[in-house]
């Protein structure tokens, strides 16, 4: 079969691919699309997959054995397509990826112990879909956030690692986030680190007498961060600051549907996600440092606070006290509520009246919150209104 393009091989017996790996590679060099998908590969890929100079497509996502790729898989120049989503015992990618000059797919979805990606990866200026990009703290061999600012082309998903790594707003800017129209859905994570030494909103010191330099705070790199207004979804977690960045202040993504805010346990209060117009699905969790959301949460710039808002859900958020909607009669709010969800929100004290009585909610769900789902039960029976409350 040397004439062979497209060679599919998911799920293969354990030691028969391991031993025909080799010699497939060796005969089989017009290959166009090969696809190892879901082989619990025992070894290394083997060094004559550089045979395969005419491959295109080359799968070899949730191959849980694999480790490392060889530095020969760098010099299949025709190779469009790379996917390693879920390997994940993958350590490190070749450093040599720079040379696949028409790779135009990078799918590396949940390689977790993939800390950094290679140096080279900045020069691939057809790249269309990288999923997941992490920066490392090591900058010297391998992507800092700044190479990302080469990748012009980028588009759909994109999770970005690592924030903590990040030195400077300086830096972050030059990822050049606000110009890459075709990012519809945008993930920022700050991964836990011990020993973060942040200061927030201090100069940096130019002096050896002075204390030693330390990295500006997780706002300055979030706000040099801003993407662009014609993102769908954004998810931030883990952002460390007591406030938000000011373009989430500006409400600027005039064409946001779905946002969540995970682990930003700095923050001491909600920015005005009321006048996102398009916002349908919203989610706020491990916000722990909140004890009280009122009328800041609405905004006041818009007429309809949260026009087209269709599910809101709230999870531990452990300090979180009170919920006040205090506005005029004229203004409506969440016109679209149909789920509310409360979990986890052991010392908040009451929901709204208003949100309860004036917006067209079908199923509102309260667990591991007593008090609330108390309080609650007492209000919807005066109400005569029959939502699901479940413990």
């Amino acid at each position: 079969m040397k004439n062979l393009r497209t060679l599919l091989l998911e799920f293969a017996v354990v030691s028969s691919i391991d031993e025909a790996l080799p010699n497939l590679f060796q005969h089989l060099t017009c290959l166009r699309v090969l696809d190892l998908v879901r082989n619990l590969l025992r070894k290394e890929i083997p060094k004559a997959l550089e045979k395969l100079i005419h491959l295109k497509y080359l799968n070899l996502s949730h191959c849980h054995g694999l480790r490392e790729l060889p530095e020969a898989i760098c010099d299949l120049y025709n190779l469009q397509t790379l996917n390693i989503r879920g390997c994940d015992s993958l350590v490190q990618l070749p450093q040599a990826m720079g040379k696949l000059i028409n790779l135009r797919h990078l799918q590396n979805f949940l390689t977790i112990l993939l800390k950094g990606l290679p140096k080279g990866i900045s020069r691939l200026n057809s790249l269309q879909t990288l999923e997941k990009f992490t920066v490392s703290s090591d900058g010297h061999n391998e992507c800092n956030i700044g190479d990302l600012g080469n990748l012009s082309n980028l588009r759909g998903e994109l999770e970005i690692r690592g924030l903590q790594n990040v030195e400077n707003a300086r830096e972050a800017r030059e990822a050049n986030l606000k110009n890459k129209i075709h990012i519809h859905h945008l993930t920022l994570v700050f991964d836990p680190q011990e020993g973060t030494n942040y200061l927030v909103g201090a100069p940096r010191s130019h002096s050896t007498n002075l204390l030693p330099e330390v990295k500006e705070g997780p706002k300055s790199v979030v706000e040099a961060l801003q993407p662009h207004p014609n993102l769908k979804s954004l998810c931030i977690r883990g952002y460390g600051d007591t406030e938000w960045p000011g373009w989430m202040m500006r409400s600027s993504l005039t064409q946001l549907k779905n946002l969540e805010l995970s682990y930003c346990s700095g923050c001491l209060c909600m920015p005005p996600l009321g006048e996102l117009p398009v916002l349908e699905t919203l989610e706020i969790k491990g916000v722990e440092r909140v004890k009280h959301i009122g009328g800041e949460f609405l905004g006041s710039s818009s007429t309809i606070a949260f026009p087209k808002l269709k599910k809101l859900t709230f999870r531990n958020m452990k300090e979180w006290e009170k919920w006040e909607v205090i506005e005029e009669e004229k203004r409506l709010i969440m016109s679209c509520l149909s789920y509310l969800g409360i979990h986890k929100c052991p010392k908040l004290e009451g929901l709204p009246e208003r949100v309860l009585q004036r917006t067209p909610l079908q199923e509102l769900i309260i667990t591991k919150s007593g008090t609330l789902q108390q309080r609650t039960n007492r209000i919807l029976e005066r109400m005569d209104k029959k939502y699901l409350i479940s413990q």
